[in-house]
């Protein structure tokens, strides 16, 4: 079902609104796409992490934190995501549904795995900045499919609803992105 979420297939996302083990694969997700995050964090500052004179910071502490730190982030993207797809919806002339648009968010983000390389400083190059792009338009047009589904937009409101919030997103990210990513 997730598989077919990705591909865009809407029976999918309205399956998914219905199930009830929904829940516990938003979890699943959110921790995978995490530890992900914070292992890619840890490869990313591995001379600094290998510089620690303690074992116990080398090997536990530092990459815990990382850990927990890209679980966190996750979780914070897919709140704020969640909060301004529903204020696309509103401010669009939606019902709003954000119980739907909190469940089905999280498939989203899960994309957003190919610009994790660009997003921990780990690689920027122009392949991986390609993958920067297609990973965030792919989540767009999931975002699309959401609004779609869960508000019951035809096409060019759910279009405009989701750029009107990826062009509020990207602003604020690149408000907090450290610029060295940017250049």
């Amino acid at each position: 079902m997730i598989g077919k979420m990705i591909t865009l297939h809407a029976p999918a996302f309205e399956a998914f609104l219905g199930t009830p083990k929904s829940k516990l694969y938003i979890r699943l997700i959110i921790i995978c796409l995490g530890v992900v995050y914070g292992l890619a964090g840890i490869a990313a500052n591995a001379v600094f992490i290998a510089s620690f004179e303690s074992a116990l910071l080398r090997s536990v502490i530092v990459p815990i934190i990382f850990i927990l730190f890209g679980l966190f982030s996750v979780w914070l993207t897919k709140i704020g995501l969640t909060v301004l797809l529903w204020a696309g919806a509103k401010g669009f002339g939606g019902p709003g549904k954000i119980k739907d648009l909190n469940q089905t968010t999280t498939i989203a983000l899960i994309p957003g795995v190919m610009a994790i390389p660009v997003l921990t400083g780990m690689n920027t190059s122009w392949f991986m900045m390609g993958a920067l792009v297609i990973g965030v338009s792919w989540m767009f047009f999931i975002c699309v499919r959401i609004h779609e589904v869960t508000q019951g937009f035809v096409r060019w409101k759910a279009y405009a609803a989701v750029f009107a919030v990826f062009v509020f997103f990207a602003s604020v990210y690149y408000i907090v992105m450290p610029t060295s990513i940017i250049t």
